[in-house]
């Protein structure tokens, strides 16, 4: 399968993988699948049955992906455009008689795996069509700076409570 290169094609592939490899709620984005003696098709593999989030990475990276620190450049855009374009489908158009952001959407009790391939693909329909690269472009991931020490936090916070960390 190719890499995606579309906000619709990255949803559309995000069911396609959990058809195929299987859907977990879990707050993880991925089912370690701990409780096997690691000779497992899935183990074997590597790939792990996912959340909606782990899906959508699986796809964009052609695997499970934990942390997009070491994705090619423009990746880690790709994968915020992805959730956005999710995060607002979900929130206007809804899926399964419910609007909500994408975390409190499937963690919702009864949600199916039926369901969450439903609304990835349902979601892929209203996605824009431009390509993640060229005239349209997407909005630069901002990295954020990494504290390190308490030397570096501000003195005064937002509602001046002391500093007590």
């Amino acid at each position: 399968m190719a890499r995606p290169a579309t906000i619709g094609q990255t949803l559309t592939h995000a069911a396609a993988y959990i058809e195929r490899h299987g859907w977990t709620r879990d707050h993880r984005l991925y089912d370690a699948h701990d409780n096997c003696q690691r000779n497992c098709p899935v183990h074997r593999s590597g790939m792990y049955p996912a959340s909606i989030i782990g899906a959508i990475r699986a796809a964009l990276v052609g695997r499970p992906k934990w942390f997009m620190t070491s994705t090619p450049p423009g990746m880690t855009e790709a994968y915020a455009a992805t959730l956005d374009h999710l995060n607002h489908h979900l929130t206007s158009y809804g899926a399964a008689r419910m609007r909500a952001p994408v975390i409190p959407w499937s963690h919702a009790p009864g949600r199916t795996p039926a369901q969450v391939t439903t609304a990835l693909r349902a979601a892929a329909t209203t996605a824009p069509r431009a390509p993640f690269t060229g005239p349209a472009g997407l909005a630069p991931v901002v990295p954020l700076q990494s504290r390190t020490s308490r030397s570096d936090r501000p003195s005064a916070g937002l509602f001046n409570l002391p500093d007590t960390a």
